[in-house]
């Protein structure tokens, strides 16, 4: 059909599938079911192409779903590649394949389980870690220390409970792993030593490097009526990017007088 034609007898409707470069469209109309510009293959029936093999489904938005598949020979290769999948997983694990999906719900459930109690761990020792800065002489004030965590979700959940009490002692502590740094600062003057840090951090990163500071520190107890704390004046600060060397990160801590956590 003329594309002006198409337009005007089934609208835009016609190029949810995407847009069909040309002036002349071919229409596929599935009467009382949809109606679109095409410039794929079709076939009058599914048997000409044989085996058809769904791959994923996608939400492209509201009410319209894309669907992804193989077929034919590739159809068969992908179920070969699944079938190739389960075969190692069985000889992996040792079990016939009518049991891998109990041995994998098993293997789930005791991976929930060990990461509720890996977790559970993590903030014993953070607090271990904060009671230790807090009860260290006048001597020391910052301290720093590397961690094992694989990112920072445990030091933004947790950190923010500390904060009023290294505010009072005027106290800081910094943490640091692969691909962050993130520390709480009960300090008023902290600029100096965030800049430096800034810039040591970009100079190991080849990609970009996102540096966020705030003056105030919010911390949730998420129990039912139970009002968040705020405490106001103490820096907390986090950096992200690529992997930095902890060699580098410890010499600016050393500078600014941090002393290890040991």
């Amino acid at each position: 059909m003329d594309k002006a034609e198409a337009e005007k007898q089934f609208g835009f409707h016609l190029y949810q599938g995407g847009v069909v470069p040309g002036n002349s469209l071919r229409v596929v109309n599935i009467e009382g079911i949809d109606t679109e510009a095409c410039c794929g293959t079709h076939c009058d029936s599914t048997a000409e192409v044989g085996w058809i093999k769904l791959v994923k489904t996608q939400r492209i938005s509201d009410g319209i779903v894309r669907l992804y598949y193989v077929a034919h020979e590739k159809a068969i290769h992908k179920m070969n590649e699944e079938q190739d999948i389960m075969t190692e997983l069985c000889e992996t694990w040792g079990v016939d394949k009518g049991a891998i999906l109990q041995t994998g719900n098993r293997f789930f459930k005791g991976y929930k389980q060990l990461g509720a109690l890996a977790e559970k761990q993590e903030r014993q020792i953070l607090n271990l870690q904060i009671k230790f800065v807090l009860s260290s002489g006048q001597a020391d004030k910052m301290f720093y220390t590397k961690s094992d965590a694989e990112n920072p979700t445990l030091y933004f959940s947790f950190l923010p409970q500390s904060a009023q009490k290294l505010k009072e002692q005027e106290k800081g502590v910094v943490f640091f792993g692969k691909g962050y740094v993130i520390g709480l600062l009960g300090t008023k003057d902290n600029k100096e030593f965030l800049t430096k840090l800034e810039a040591v951090c970009k100079g190991m990163s080849s990609k970009p490097v996102k540096v966020v500071a705030k003056d105030n520190v919010k911390f949730d107890f998420k129990i039912k009526g139970q009002k968040p704390v705020v405490t106001k004046e103490i820096c907390q600060f986090n950096v992200t990017g690529a992997d930095f060397k902890e060699e580098e990160i410890v010499k600016v801590m050393e500078e600014f007088k941090f002393a290890p956590m040991e």
